[in-house]
């Protein structure tokens, strides 16, 4: 997906709390034909799920390409070494680098050894060939990392472009944004990228996701880190006879304005249980 030029889909897509492997890899069997890739998510709401890489690994086996989502919450440097190992192993070399949603003071014991750019570098490490004692790896082969962006910080925070640039000089390869449902506000931060003249060699996907009613959309907005979703938009979901359809055809719509902005390069579909829907909207471009 580096190579291409083509406007990219990737789309979403979280673990169930089961032990049927083959259900969570089921769900995004629609997405198979039409994605560029599917991240997988890495216990997100700090919630346990089914083992992130082994369903990465099913998926990537199944012939759609993966990103797993690797958070330094959880684990420390020897665990999150193993990981990167055993990704590599079974031909998933897309990491996106997260610090991970963290619990309050009542939640689960946290690690977090490494950030969001400490993973980075731990990725250009492995990549290298080594581990970060310097141990050389056997067959060492190259991953790809990924960073999150939020365009509303974006737009406010002065020190933020220098930060996400910072991440691109470490190595990340690609970029994939919190939600955004505002043309205007995508046309800004295309902008902004275009003029700071970094972010040619990598690739920006733009994030949002089928909503499937107002109540979904005002209960993410609320609860989740990052998710802005206008009053507009929620009005539109509420008066549809058919909002689910409605959802999708916002994504539809936003996605044929920003398709030819510069340094916009795709756009990453996510939400729960996003898959199906998810996969229509690509359909609609392919």
């Amino acid at each position: 997906m580096f190579e291409t030029t083509d406007f990219l889909f990737t789309a979403e897509t979280t673990p169930d709390v089961t032990t049927d492997l083959a259900g969570s890899v089921g769900k995004v069997e629609e997405l198979g034909v039409v994605a560029d890739a599917v991240n997988v998510t890495d216990s997100p709401n700090y919630k346990s799920r089914l083992n992130s890489l082994l369903v990465a690994s099913e998926i990537q086996r199944s012939g759609l390409d993966v990103i797993l989502q690797l958070t330094g919450r959880d684990r420390n440097q020897i665990a999150l070494e193993s990981v990167l190992l055993g990704a590599l192993s079974v031909g998933v070399n897309k990491v996106l680098c997260l610090s991970g949603d963290q619990p309050d003071k009542n939640g689960p014991v946290v690690v977090n050894e490494f950030n969001s750019n400490g993973l980075i570098e731990l990725c250009k490490v492995i990549s290298g060939g080594t581990l970060t004692d310097g141990t050389k790896i056997k067959n060492p082969l190259p991953i790809y990392s990924g960073a999150a962006d939020d365009l509303y910080d974006q737009l406010s925070k002065p020190v933020a472009l220098s930060k996400l640039a910072t991440k691109i000089e470490q190595g990340a390869n690609f970029v994939q944004t919190q939600y955004c449902f505002d043309y205007k506000v995508i046309k800004k931060y295309s902008d902004k990228l275009n003029d700071h003249g970094s972010f040619n060699n990598c690739k920006v996907l733009i994030g949002m996701g089928p909503l499937k009613s107002a109540k979904q959309g005002d209960w993410m907005r609320k609860n989740l880190l990052g998710v802005n979703i206008s009053d507009e938009i929620l009005h539109r979901l509420e008066v549809s006879d058919s909002p689910a359809e409605t959802g999708e055809q916002i994504c539809q719509e936003l996605i044929e304005k920003i398709i030819q902005l510069p340094c916009i390069d795709g756009v990453h579909l996510m939400g729960p249980n996003c898959e199906k829907g998810s996969a229509r909207i690509i359909s609609h471009f392919r």
